[in-house]
């Protein structure tokens, strides 16, 4: 609930519950609530959908921090509100409490983004070892163990590394609270992924079919050379893509976070071009235009997915924003006061 100074109201214990959720956007302050009348509030608070923190600090606070999705104690509150509670404010600072709910949607939104980052690569790799195998490309070979083993241990690690590092979305606190109920991985987000995973393995397939050369499985070759680069490179583009979701992607510092991704494509690039890791991966050297057209093909993968979060971003900017609630007020003596 947010405190509006503005705003005094005393609620009727036997007020019926269809009216208090009915008033509830427009109650602000709460005054002489005994310690039923608090869980109950909680709870009417619940039944609307609403994630609801509450904060105390005496024994009969205990029942509604228990009832409340986020229970906070104060910190030189009794040993009861504190067992009671999922969370104690040491310092008894309000402040640090909204630090604490940034730090909290911080985190989650990295692990989100490294989720969607993960799940994308895997997909694609998985539908191009598919398609390989059912349309018999190369043998089915779309890339040699080693090619796949480099991408995974030595490429995809850095964009991990900088999604875990990032600096946090400078408007996070501006966005609405999420659905508890919506899972990270759902139908929207699921179909989202594969189809990302669709468009890497058919961009990483296409040297193979149309390259410059006939692709081998038992030696180098410039066509598997190029298919391994497309994969690689879409790996790191997704990674930069995937950073604030569904905000855009140059939000926020440039470094550390580009400097991981750059790291990324700079071992891409060594593990083309390098003599020792050409025996190890079975890569030729490409030319400049052969370069060109690999980047060309893995920057398609990174754009459908900056795309899909520009119409998301489009799609929230049209929902109507809700009115402030207009001020209400209900001078009732209440029935029962508690101190």
């Amino acid at each position: 609930m947010i405190a509006n100074a503005h705003l005094r109201v005393m609620v009727r214990v036997a007020m019926p519950d269809d009216e208090v959720k009915a008033d509830l956007d427009n109650l602000h302050v709460f005054g002489r609530v005994a310690p039923e009348d608090k869980l109950r509030l909680v709870a009417l608070m619940q039944d609307t959908g609403q994630i609801v923190a509450m904060t105390g600090d005496a024994v009969n606070d205990a029942a509604a921090l228990k009832q409340a999705n986020i229970g906070v104690a104060m910190g030189s509150g009794s040993e009861v509100s504190k067992q009671a509670a999922k969370m104690i404010l040491t310092d008894d600072n309000f402040a640090t409490l909204v630090h604490a709910v940034e730090l909290g949607r911080d985190i989650y939104n990295k692990v989100t983004a490294y989720i969607a980052y993960q799940l994308t690569g895997m997909f694609g790799l998985l539908i191009m070892m598919l398609l390989a195998t059912v349309f018999n490309i190369n043998s089915g070979v779309a890339l040699t163990p080693g090619m796949i083993l480099y991408i995974s241990l030595f490429i995809a690690i850095f964009p991990v590394l900088a999604i875990m590092g990032d600096t946090a979305d400078p408007g996070l606190m501006d966005h609405p609270p999420r659905d508890p109920s919506v899972p990270v991985f759902n139908r929207r987000t699921g179909t989202r992924w594969i189809i990302i995973g669709i468009v890497l393995a058919a961009t990483a397939l296409i040297p193979l079919v149309w390259g410059p050369d006939e692709p081998q499985v038992s030696g180098p070759s410039i066509s598997m050379t190029m298919a391994f680069a497309v994969s690689a490179l879409s790996t790191v583009g997704i990674g930069v893509v995937a950073r604030r979701d569904p905000g855009g992607f140059w939000n926020g510092p440039v470094f550390p976070y580009f400097t991981w991704l750059g790291a990324a494509a700079i071992i891409t690039v060594l593990g083309v071009e390098l003599t020792f890791l050409q025996r190890i991966l079975d890569t030729v050297s490409l030319t400049g235009s052969q370069w060109l057209a690999v980047l060309a093909l893995s920057l398609a993968a990174p754009v459908l997915m900056s795309a899909d979060k520009a119409w998301r971003r489009h799609q929230k900017a049209k929902e109507p924003q809700s009115p402030p609630p207009a001020t209400k007020e209900k001078a009732t003596a209440p029935t029962t006061v508690n101190a």
